[in-house]
């Protein structure tokens, strides 16, 4: 598996030296980037803090007048100081079929499982890779870990709430969500990705269904990004097929984060923890969109400045040919 991957991605990478440079970032780009800075003016985004709960709220208000539906599962964390309210947000968008306009009763379970689209929006507590230990405490903006990948579900949901993308071709429901509390790791005695977690223990209404594969994104808005490849996909058929079929549409795609080597010749396979994981270890197909070599990771230079329009845009042309059935179905 391993080597079936890497090849397919060396042989076109290396046809095309690199490439897949940031398309022009103007327009969409700009769009998704002014989703990013409109994050980070909430400032640190943490549970437990006033700008969460704020930014939970708007959140909520942006994805419930786009959605058919919005579900809301509410738990709580320890940080340390007693437990906080955390909330994970799940969008729906029904499919053809009869089910794609609001108000159409649901009563049964889907036809056929949900695709689960979903990202954190959480920002961490503290910068864990500043090399100062009095910055290292203090809490980041999170730019790109937590703010990428809700710009691009937000805007891909408005786009197919505004009639930008055809709903008409959605041969399934789409759950687009909003994990809490992934980056309160080792704080507390919390694990990552709690509130991932939470909904995989926790399932859905029987109406909403329980997703069949499960796509997450995290940290894919820096500038020259270059996926990598969870590891853990090699021991979960399912997961590893779902995986083999995105990335090889992202390279169908000639889409930069899927070409470009990563930094320093170093492999693509690496063991990560994310939101996946809850779902993998469940046994629903699961593929991570990260890149791990994102030089400005849990430090106060995780910034809009270190981020790419273009970057952002990529991901989001993958999602919409997923999700419209313009590329290889992802199971």
């Amino acid at each position: 598996m391993e080597q079936s991957i890497t090849s397919s991605r060396d042989s076109i990478a290396g046809r095309r030296n690199g490439g897949g440079g940031d398309p022009h970032t103007t327009g969409r780009g700009d769009r998704l980037m002014d989703l990013v800075r409109w994050q980070v003016g909430f400032g640190p985004r943490y549970p437990g803090t006033e700008a969460h709960e704020r930014f939970r709220r708007s959140l909520g208000d942006r994805m419930a007048e786009a959605a058919d539906e919005l579900h809301v599962q509410r738990f709580s964390v320890d940080l340390g100081h007693g437990p906080v309210p955390c909330s994970n947000l799940i969008s729906v968008v029904r499919g053809r079929a009869g089910r794609g306009a609001r108000g159409i009763p649901r009563d049964r379970m889907p036809d056929r499982p949900p695709l689960l689209l979903g990202t954190h929006f959480d920002t961490r507590p503290r910068a864990d890779n500043e090399t100062d230990p009095e910055r290292r405490e203090r809490p980041i903006l999170g730019a790109n870990d937590g703010g990428s990948g809700t710009a691009v579900l937000l805007d891909l949901l408005d786009r197919l709430s505004r009639g930008e993308m055809d709903r008409g071709r959605l041969e399934r429901d789409l759950l687009l969500v909003l994990f809490d509390a992934e980056d309160v790791g080792d704080i507390g005695g919390n694990r990552f990705s709690m509130g991932a977690r939470y909904l995989a223990a926790n399932p859905l209404p029987a109406a909403v269904g329980t997703p069949g594969e499960a796509i997450i994104l995290d940290m894919i808005g820096g500038r020259e990004a270059s996926l990598d490849i969870d590891a853990h996909v090699l021991h979960h058929p399912g997961s590893r097929r779902l995986t083999e079929r995105i990335f090889g549409l992202g390279l169908s795609m000639e889409l930069g984060p899927f070409l470009r080597p990563k930094r320093n010749g170093g492999s693509r396979f690496r063991h990560v923890v994310c939101d996946q994981i809850p779902f993998l270890t469940r046994g629903i197909p699961s593929c991570l969109l990260i890149d791990m070599d994102y030089p400005e990771w849990h430090t106060h230079g995780d910034l809009p400045e270190a981020m790419s329009g273009g970057s952002l845009v990529q991901i989001e042309d993958l999602l919409a040919h997923i999700v419209l059935g313009q590329g290889p179905e992802p199971h």
